[in-house]
């Protein structure tokens, strides 16, 4: 008869007393130590601990061996009052009360969601998905609290649409302090004052005092809420949001200009024209020879097209090189002066100094350090691929604790693995190292 010894990762405190071998499982008795003292929990005393025992053994579910499921045995233990006759359960160290299964089973179930679905997960452990949703539901209570000793000096709010063509939005706020490292901190239904309100109330009013900038759109009703709860912060509005203004101000002039020239092209000259159109979507320095002919050729053809179109150039240049916002705010007044406010054209292309004059705090607040919504546009679309793979989400409930698993807690999947494999390759070094010594 073959025997077979094997090294087990128990919890601290926990001894094991038997093993049995049942069907395709791994059976485990076990036992710890047991406090002196216990405090009731119906009158509150504290008193020496009498123990007793219940009738009927308990089985929870512990981390796999060997590729089969392992269980922990034991007869639970329990305390009388002596006061108030109260039976107190003396729940062991390696579980949480009401539950089948031990504390790093659970760590394992949530290292596994991160990326999967619950029906997923409960199939390659053999357990059922309503009881992986619980052990999540019950992580993420604690995930989801923000640690009133966390410093957050950077935050970033924004909204995404959970349906399309529905008035289904979320609003989501992200910890930009390390931003390589981003977290979520809230979600919220709605797109409104409201829904801003709700996140930043997640924070302490002493984390709201030490907040120092915030990154957000140009929505008046996220201004109005970090205005109104993060007094000492500086409203940073990316660059991102204002070249999507100007762009929607300059394909304005580019549609006008172009619609009545179209109209009288024949089929291949209209292609010729889509494709010269190509190259007035790029900046100057990106431009091929062959292209800078197809502009110069398109100039020739609609000359109103070359103003809008170094006009756009200018702002952006502006953007690339201006070393600080002062800088900035005079180069923008400057080309502000060489727009003649009488001409048609012109007056559409001025209302991006209408817009620049309406947030030009938040606008020229980039200048200071180039802090952008980068890390906050990038969980966007990770939020749109989590709604893809589950196949919608409706309940902002599910999209935060989604979030949480697949943003919060990526790292601590991967340190898991990389850890897990250095381990194995030290064993594996000692096992080999004795044979050539």
């Amino acid at each position: 008869m073959a025997v077979v010894e094997m090294e087990l990762d128990v919890p601290d405190g926990v001894e094991i007393r038997g093993y049995e071998r049942i069907d395709r499982g791994h059976a485990f008795e076990v036992d710890w130590r047991l406090p002196e003292e216990v405090t009731c929990d119906k009158c509150g005393r504290c008193q020496q601990v009498h123990v007793h025992l219940g009738e009927k053994m308990h089985v929870i579910r512990d981390l796999d061996i060997q590729g089969l499921p392992a269980f922990f045995v034991y007869q639970p233990p329990y305390h009388r009052c002596d006061w108030c006759c109260h039976r107190q359960w003396l729940i062991p160290p390696f579980k949480r009360k009401h539950v089948t299964c031990t504390l790093r089973f659970e760590e394992q179930v949530l290292r596994m969601m991160i990326g999967s679905t619950e029906e997923e997960v409960g199939r390659r452990l053999g357990i059922s998905a309503e009881m992986v949703r619980q052990i999540i539901n019950h992580r993420m209570k604690d995930e989801q609290r923000v640690a009133p000793d966390r410093v957050i000096t950077d935050v970033g709010m924004d909204e995404i649409s959970l349906k399309k063509r529905h008035k289904l939005y979320a609003t989501i706020l992200t910890d930009l302090t390390c931003p390589d490292q981003p977290r979520i901190l809230a979600v919220a239904p709605g797109r409104d004052q409201t829904a801003a309100r709700a996140c930043l109330e997640r924070l302490s009013s002493v984390q709201r005092e030490q907040v120092r900038t915030h990154r957000t759109d140009m929505s008046s009703s996220y201004t109005a809420a970090c205005a109104e709860h993060l007094p000492n912060s500086q409203q940073v509005i990316d660059r991102f949001h204002v070249a999507q203004k100007l762009g929607e101000i300059v394909d304005r002039v580019r549609k006008k200009k172009t619609r009545a020239y179209k109209k009288g092209l024949a089929t291949q000259a209209r292609k010729k024209f889509r494709s010269q159109m190509w190259a007035f979507r790029k900046r100057p320095q990106e431009l091929t020879p062959d292209e800078h002919a197809q502009l110069a050729e398109l100039f020739g053809q609609i000359p109103d097209l070359e103003l809008p179109y170094y006009f756009r150039q200018a702002i952006t240049n502006i953007f690339d090189h201006a070393a600080s916002r002062e800088e900035a705010a005079q180069q923008l007044e400057d080309l502000r002066a060489q727009m003649d406010p009488d001409d048609e054209d012109n007056q559409i292309l001025l209302e991006f100094f209408a817009t620049y004059d309406e947030h030009r705090s938040g606008i020229l607040a980039y200048f200071d350090e180039r802090k952008t919504s980068g890390p906050v546009e990038g969980l966007n679309n990770k939020a749109r691929v989590i709604t893809k793979r589950c196949y919608g989400i409706k309940d902002t409930r599910t999209l935060w604790a989604r979030l949480c698993l697949d943003v919060n807690l990526a790292s601590l999947a991967v340190s898991f693995t990389v850890n897990h494999i250095h381990d194995i390759a030290n064993q594996i070094r000692t096992v080999f190292l004795g044979y050539y010594t």
